[in-house]
């Protein structure tokens, strides 16, 4: 999952429906959006004339001789920065919009704003005039903002010779273009497996209806989230999931081993020469986990914390496959899935196609929606505003009438199309001066969802409403999602919590016929859910190890399958499996580079920050505006552990997410 907080800093380190029943009259503000009917040529137009500005009044900037004060420095850059918000969308179009010519002129864009953001992190004349400023008079939050600057200026060699800032250059230059291209072929590669109706059994009927046969009795499925997952769980011909399987984990195979292994060392080259031991090390720094030794501790405490619990799942998953194959010794990655949904069916009497027929895509959405309103007292309505396709939703959203925010939703897939769930910072909000404005990206079917797709749904949902509660500030910098990196996980991964409790689920799931989802099913899925769930943490923890080891080691010592292999057999508790490349379809290892950890150290803090609610209720108004005022709204004002002790009256604990995972057992 990608979320883009667009700071300079960040990028270096990157680089290197319906609404509820009582909706009011749409507002008509076209302007406040972009013209995405702009054909490719415009939009290049478009970004050559913004940086060019930006480029001049940066020019001005670096010559400027007058006293360095923090409104004269900063008030100068801030308005550069809010003006070069005009491209900021980029980042989006390449992966949602449906011409390949505007992805194209949105990648070179991207590669462009990239050279900028390194010019600004390299210039000396800058670096001087932010370190003269006199903060005696400065809040707190402008002493952390000018204390940030200086440190990104320092990690991106600002202090070193010329050859040594050149070389810098070019290699985020290269950085940024390997990283499109790996993100290209996994968006536009989509295997395919021909399959026929009888090896559908199992399917619910709505799927088996949407995949006619052809006139050879042939059915096409796609790697793609709405064939793969369904099936996944719920096809009972096994070859048919390995299939599958195998053509999802080879999409971008072999293209991407290469780049993926030019990005690896590039990435090394640029930290090594910024003096940094390795690349991870570079992305680490300023983050709250701090180093690499720290993520590998803390991945190894979680992975001891969830290590009988996950042997447990694993055990009963390999039991309920021996009833089918007497000979089996390992539960293989495409059975996983399929078997856990079994186990729940037979011991938990839970059969998840029930469970579907009550989360009907719009009705989430709603659902959704007034979970937002009644939480936090605001109004969501629609957005009069031009879209990119016709299955997106433009929406404001409103507290006391006024408009706080919008956002676009682009919710089912499409060819071409970024292949899974995400959200995109397209304008940082800023205290009286502009609106936050966000994009989502998902890959839902239009009817009946998994109830795991409500969870992520609601996920995503999250970073959305980060983005328009926090766009409090004064300064770009540290307004909207500004904070550290590792932290902006934790807001979506503490919301997902709503999505299995039963007042909230009751307001919005129903079925085709108006009946409201049962108390009793929703109690039945709370007491299946814990199950397989250590061993999912398990996976996810080799994924992070996998992003770890990448990027902490000297490329030259490792290749990339053999070292995959190891770390798959030392973390996951699911075995390799022969011909498969999971690491070029993997998008996080360019996105996050070293930095997956940061799923499971996001979530150590949302268990953390849950018990408020668990104490005070769910719908506990109180507890709700309490956690947007002094978690969500500061941005990047104050380190995020400051924000969370606010909250919490104490300081941020990994005990008990390790406890949790340790009683799951």
């Amino acid at each position: 999952m990608n979320r883009f907080t667009f700071t300079l800093a960040a990028l270096l380190l990157a680089c290197a429906t319906q609404a509820a029943p009582t909706t009011p009259t749409p507002v008509s503000t076209a302007a406040d959006g972009w013209d995405f009917s702009l054909p490719g040529t415009q939009l290049e137009v478009l970004c050559e004339t913004t940086l060019s500005q930006a480029k001049e009044a940066f020019v001005a900037i670096e010559n400027d001789t007058s006293p360095a004060t923090l409104q004269g420095v900063y008030g100068a850059y801030d308005q550069m920065m809010l003006d070069l918000q005009a491209i900021q969308h980029v980042w989006y179009l390449k992966s949602v919009h449906p011409d390949a010519q505007v992805q194209a002129a949105a990648e070179q864009c991207i590669e462009d704003y990239s050279d900028f953001a390194v010019t600004i992190n390299l210039s000396q004349s800058f670096y001087r005039r932010v370190a003269a400023i006199d903060l005696g008079q400065a809040s707190a939050a402008e002493r952390l903002m000018v204390t940030r600057r200086l440190r990104d200026f320092r990690q991106a060699g600002v202090d070193r010779d010329q050859a040594t800032r050149d070389r810098v250059r070019a290699l985020i230059a290269e950085i940024t273009e390997l990283g499109s291209s790996f993100d290209r072929n996994i968006r536009e590669d989509s295997g395919q497996v021909s399959t026929t109706v009888t090896q559908l059994a199992g399917l619910p009927e709505d799927f088996i209806a949407g995949h006619p046969a052809d006139a050879q009795g042939n059915i096409q499925l796609s790697t793609d989230y709405p064939d793969y997952f369904p099936v996944m769980k719920y096809a009972s011909d096994d070859d048919l999931r390995r299939q599958l399987f195998m053509a999802r984990m080879n999409i971008a195979t072999p293209q991407n081993a290469t780049i993926l292994r030019a990005l690896i060392e590039t990435r090394h080259e640029l930290a090594t020469l910024l003096n940094y031991e390795s690349y991870a090390a570079m992305a680490m720094d300023g983050l709250m986990i701090g180093n690499p030794q720290n993520a590998q501790d803390f991945l190894s405490a979680v992975g001891n914390a969830a290590q009988k619990s996950a042997a447990r799942d694993m055990s009963i998953l390999l039991q309920r496959l021996r009833l089918d194959d007497p000979e089996a010794t390992a539960v293989e990655a495409w059975q996983s899935t399929y078997l856990s949904n079994l186990v729940r069916q037979e011991d938990y009497a839970l059969d998840a196609r029930e469970v579907r027929e009550y989360f009907d895509f719009d009705k989430v959405q709603a659902g959704i929606f007034q979970l937002t309103e009644e939480l936090f007292s605001v109004q969501i309505v629609p957005w009069e505003t031009n879209t990119w396709h016709p299955d997106v939703s433009a929406w404001e959203i409103r507290e006391q009438g006024q408009p706080i925010g919008r956002f676009y939703l682009d919710m089912h897939p499409r060819d071409n199309k970024y292949k899974h769930a995400a959200h995109w910072t397209l304008r940082t909000g800023l205290r009286d001066r502009q609106l936050p404005l966000s994009g989502m990206a998902t890959n839902f079917p239009r009817g009946l969802m998994e109830h795991t797709q409500v969870e992520t749904f609601l996920h995503e949902f999250g970073h959305l409403l980060h983005n328009m509660f926090s766009g409090t500030q004064d300064w770009v910098d540290i307004s909207g999602m500004s904070m550290e990196r590792d932290f902006v996980e934790a807001p979506s991964q503490m919301l997902e919590q709503w999505v299995w409790d039963y007042d909230t689920l009751s307001r919005f799931a129903s079925n085709a016929q108006g009946q409201t989802i049962p108390r009793e099913l929703v109690a039945k899925m709370n007491r299946t859910r814990h199950f397989g769930e250590a061993a999912a943490v398990a996976s996810q923890l080799f994924y992070a190890n996998l992003s770890l080891n990448y990027y902490r080691r000297d490329p030259a010592s490792f290749q990339l399958l053999p070292l995959l292999q190891q770390l798959q057999a030392q973390y996951s508790p699911i075995p390799y499996v022969a011909g498969t490349h999971f690491y070029n379809v993997f998008g996080h290892l360019n996105g996050y580079s070293s930095n997956y950890y940061i799923y499971q150290w996001s979530q150590a803090i949302a268990t953390d920050l849950f018990e408020q609610f668990r104490k005070n209720g769910l719908q506990d108004r109180a507890t709700a505006t309490a956690y947007r005022r002094k978690v969500l709204a500061p941005g990047g004002s104050k380190p995020a552990a400051d924000a969370v002790a606010d909250f919490l009256d104490r300081p941020f604990s990994t005990t008990a997410y390790k406890q949790y995972l340790e009683q799951l057992r």
